[in-house]
């Protein structure tokens, strides 16, 4: 056994529970009728979902953007509205409509959620490139922003105050 017993003393995190801040939603669709999603625990900012039982698109949505705007992360194609994917934002999830691309007969579902600032947004002068929308949620240094890149090499503000660890950017166009 052992002889020696080590332990480390860790800080008192900041967030006691990452639950209020991100949250998984499963679901199954029910072949296009419109319904809520409900349990995440807070009015997601940024939606990521995607079928679990078949292949299929990975669809971005936002609270900047609006609910209808989707991304697809796993295509170049830009952003474009889809009236009847997630409909909505709601207190405690998301509204998902009848568009078989996240509501297809009886398929699984994930939808990753994630709070952000919980507005829509408004522009921040931070970097060398004005964000014409920034959400965030410095608790959980997490953001959202949209801009205009120039070609050329930018900064560009995001609201959290600090460099951020990791940056996802996605052409919309």
């Amino acid at each position: 056994g052992f002889k020696n017993l080590i332990l480390a003393n860790l800080d008192t995190p900041t967030i006691k529970d990452g639950s209020k801040h991100f949250n998984t939603a499963l679901y199954t669709g029910n072949s296009g009728t419109a319904f809520s999603v409900t349990g995440v625990g807070f009015k997601p900012d940024w939606l990521w979902a995607k079928p679990r039982s078949l292949a299929d698109n990975h669809r971005l949505q936002d609270i900047v953007r609006g609910s209808t705007t989707q991304l697809i992360s796993n295509s170049t194609g830009a952003e474009f509205t889809q009236s009847q994917g997630i409909t909505s934002f709601d207190s405690d999830g998301f509204t998902v409509g009848t568009h078989n691309g996240l509501n297809n007969g009886t398929n699984t579902y994930v939808a990753w959620n994630w709070l952000a600032g919980n507005t829509t947004g408004s522009s921040n002068t931070d970097g060398s490139i004005n964000t014409t929308a920034t959400t965030a949620n410095t608790t959980a240094g997490f953001s959202i922003s949209t801009y205009t890149g120039t070609g050329s090499g930018a900064t560009v503000g995001h609201g959290l105050g600090v460099k951020p660890s990791v940056v996802l950017v996605k052409c919309r166009s």
